[in-house]
């Protein structure tokens, strides 16, 4: 029963790390507890072992993304169970390793790290509560993400748990030989995090942009009542008008503009064309696009994120989302198995696109601009940002909607993730949400500039003017 309390207890304490809690300074010690009842007790089965791990697991992540359930309930349970299998499996690696006599602490964090790079890259990737996540408002702390991702900062934080768990087993040369190892490698990374943000406060900036972000707090279902569009889209139009005129560019999120963009019955286009005469101030906003495929000729959809100026009603430059949500975005082989669509509400799938993530605006004197641009929760992936920067970006933009998750921890935990993506790339990232956190980070994965309406930064209305300073 111990190892059973002291799984309980890890995940309580692993959930109030993160975001929207956001206790870091429990993330170095959250899974010792787990790690002392494994070394202690090392005459467990193997039986108890997986299923301890397995209830650390699933308690940890029902209670973090619990907020999915919005959406499915069903969906957040399974993929809860999924991910705690997965945990139990990596879980029981470490520990057969730990008994064939290889080090106990570096056998649990190699095999946290181990578990974090599966979940990052398996059937396409939910690299969402990792560990080094908790200390995204840590600068000092994260500044080597630049160099080996946010993953090693979650293996030091599962090594420092697990050594606590190797001195609470045994005082010996090697346990404290383990410690020792710990508080160098943090002392190194914070000397290395001192030395990068010293550095990096002294470099001047290459260029700036003076941006404005509207964000209007609107409900998930004004996106499926095509009644509303116009409406929708007036009080963008009149949100935008109070920050505009300082402005070089204004950014909507994603499905800012709603229905087809380029279906001509769209009352979006009206609106739109006000948009031109009044406020005279190229436009980057999330917008669904439609094109006929050549060959078949069916029509496939794309989430989009598009550039409007004054010169005409196409988009002067457009990206397309390369990362669909399952079920989300898209249907897996709906072709071949088509009741799968009854799972998800969206009416047919989208497509993913080819085209670069850069988007070129033109400024009044001429230059060009250089952003890079992720849609929804392509934030999260390391090697999206890192395809957008080596593409020429020179900020990194982000449209997003997270309306469906209210005020939970999902668009703390969204937003706590993009702060990596600034860091890793050493780019400003600018983050538009329709009701989650808009927000500017710099390349320190500090809060630059952030929208906030009565002490609230998620469901705000209004609309935030910044300065964001681009690097080559």
């Amino acid at each position: 029963m111990i190892i059973f309390a002291a799984s309980l207890i890890s995940a309580v304490l692993l959930t109030l790390s993160f975001p929207k809690f956001g206790f870091a300074f429990l993330a170095p010690v959250a899974l010792a507890p787990y790690f002392c009842a494994l070394l202690i007790r090392k005459e467990g089965t193997w039986k108890g072992v997986f299923f301890s791990a397995y209830l650390l697991g699933l308690v940890w992540h029902v209670a973090s993304i619990w907020w999915l359930s919005y959406v499915s309930c069903a969906g957040m349970l399974a993929l809860s169970a999924f991910l705690a299998l997965l945990f139990a499996a990596f879980i029981l690696l470490a520990v057969y390793f730990a008994r064939k006599g290889f080090c106990p602490a570096l056998s649990f964090a190699l095999f946290i790290l181990f578990y974090e790079l599966t979940i990052s890259y398996l059937f396409t990737g939910f690299p969402w509560l990792l560990l080094g996540m908790a200390l995204h408002k840590n600068p000092l702390l994260i500044q080597t993400a630049d160099i080996f991702g946010v993953h090693f900062i979650s293996f030091l934080l599962a090594f420092t748990s697990a050594s606590i768990a190797a001195v609470a087993r045994e005082r010996s040369v090697r346990s404290f030989t383990v410690i020792a190892s710990v508080i160098l490698l943090w002392t190194l990374s914070a000397c290395y995090g001192f030395y990068r943000m010293k550095e990096m406060g002294s470099e001047e900036p290459v260029r700036s942009l003076k941006v404005s972000m509207i964000q209007l707090n609107l409900p998930p279902e004004l996106k499926h009542d095509d009644s509303k569009d116009e409406e929708t889209l007036d009080d963008y139009l009149k949100a935008t008008e109070k920050t505009a005129p300082e402005s070089e560019l204004v950014i909507w999120p994603e499905t800012g503009v709603p229905g087809i963009y380029n279906d001509y019955g769209n009352p979006a286009l009206k609106v739109l064309q006000r948009f031109r005469t009044r406020v005279k101030v190229p436009l980057l906003c999330g917008l669904t696009w439609a094109e006929k495929d050549r060959t078949s000729g069916e029509i496939r959809f794309f989430n989009s994120a598009s550039l409007l100026d004054n010169s005409a009603m196409l988009p002067r430059d457009r990206y397309y989302k390369k990362h669909l949500v399952i079920f989300g975005e898209y249907v897996p082989l709906e072709r071949y198995l088509p009741f799968l669509k009854l799972l998800t509400p969206i009416p047919s799938s989208y497509t993913p696109g080819t085209l670069s993530h850069v988007i070129d605006l033109k400024r009044e004197d001429g230059s060009i601009f250089k952003l890079g641009a992720l849609i929804c929760f392509e934030d999260v992936f390391p090697e999206s940002a890192r395809e957008a920067v080596r593409e020429g970006a020179e900020i990194l933009v982000n449209l997003t909607n997270d309306g469906w998750f209210f005020d939970s921890p999902g668009p703390y935990q969204h937003a706590a993730l993009s702060s990596f993506r600034a860091v890793e790339t050493r780019r400003e990232l600018l983050r538009s949400s329709n009701t989650g956190v808009t927000v500017l980070i710099d390349r320190l994965g500090r809060e630059k500039a952030l929208l906030t309406s009565e002490g609230k930064s998620v469901m705000v209305v209004g609309g935030m003017l910044c300065r964001a300073v681009g690097y080559s």
